[in-house]
């Protein structure tokens, strides 16, 4: 990588430092700082951040993509909002001219009466239709997914292999931009998950994935999805135009649920978000803060953190969360 060489590398380089302090390697984001560092040196090397040479590297930038891709929209403007933060006020923070505008499934925080709502039916729905293992698989499935916070994709790649339940923990292997992680599990769920393995393994003893579709190969995600609406529905809970919940929502309701437990506990938030970006692998604290402007105001304490982290909270992509 290029060396910082203009009036901007000073800035940029405590703009970094201050990201690696979060616990952010910020790896990529270097890379389009360190760009824009030499397009300002080549194109009047200004002293602030200015639009035009904001606007002049990004053409620059979007013109040699070979994709829809703009995840170095992020940075750059993250960049100049620390500028302003810093007392730059005349420092230029990067407007949505560059956003490619996508479609992304809204996201449905569901409640505790929900959730045992969905389970009370989802031990009652499966036993309604003869399919191998059907029975079992779907219960553990969604369980695991409400536990953990795993993204859909995981629970359903899951191989027995990497399921070490006399340990207390699973891998998961080649996730997202394969960020591997670890997770622990509670005595309950082990329990819980020691019961299912019991009662699947007769079903399949030899399979591959630990959450078996009904053949004994991989679960589709078809077939996560649809069965989870099913039995949403089937629970007489409400899904209409609007609110379309998904099995994926587990995700966010173990987040949310966490940020919650942490505040009625008293323990500093902020110190606590790098362990959840941990544990649900996140690439970067901010995808982290992102929920803290799910929460719904149950709680005072929301409102004053959704002001001092408005800032941090990038556009987060639906499949990063």
């Amino acid at each position: 990588m290029k060396p910082l060489v203009s009036k901007l590398s000073a800035v940029i380089k405590d703009f970094l430092d201050y990201k690696h302090s979060l616990g952010i390697k910020y790896q990529t984001a270097e890379v389009y700082l360190h760009e824009l560092d030499q397009y300002n040196f080549s194109h009047g090397n200004h002293d602030t951040l200015i639009k035009e040479v904001v606007d002049g590297w990004a053409y620059e930038h979007a013109a040699k993509s070979t994709t829809s891709d703009r995840s170095w929209v992020s940075p750059i403007r993250e960049f100049g909002r620390y500028l302003v933060n810093m007392g730059d006020v005349n420092a230029y923070v990067m407007d949505n001219s560059f956003i490619i505008q996508r479609y992304h499934a809204e996201v449905y925080l569901m409640t505790e009466h929900e959730i045992q709502c969905f389970f009370e039916e989802c031990d009652i729905y499966v036993r309604r239709y003869k399919i191998p293992g059907r029975a079992y698989v779907f219960p553990a499935l969604y369980r695991f997914m409400y536990c953990c916070g795993v993204r859909s994709g995981e629970a359903r790649k899951l191989k027995c292999k990497d399921v070490h339940l006399d340990k207390g923990y699973i891998d998961i292997l080649w996730a997202k931009a394969h960020r591997d992680r670890r997770l622990f599990l509670s005595d309950e769920l082990v329990q819980y998950l020691n019961d299912y393995e019991s009662a699947i393994h007769k079903v399949f003893p030899d399979r591959e994935y630990f959450f078996p579709g009904a053949s004994g190969g991989i679960c589709s995600p078809t077939a996560l999805s649809a069965n989870f609406r099913d039995i949403w529905v089937a629970a007489g809970l409400k899904r209409d135009g609007k609110v379309k919940p998904r099995a994926y929502d587990f995700r966010h309701h173990f987040a949310c649920a966490n940020i919650m437990r942490w505040s009625v506990a008293g323990k500093d938030i902020h110190a606590m978000l790098p362990y959840l970006m941990r544990y649900m692998g996140h690439s970067s604290l901010e995808s982290t803060y992102y929920y803290i402007h799910l929460i719904p105001d149950f709680f005072p304490v929301y409102q004053e953190m959704a002001v001092t982290t408005e800032e941090l909270i990038p556009e987060v992509d639906s499949d990063e969360i």
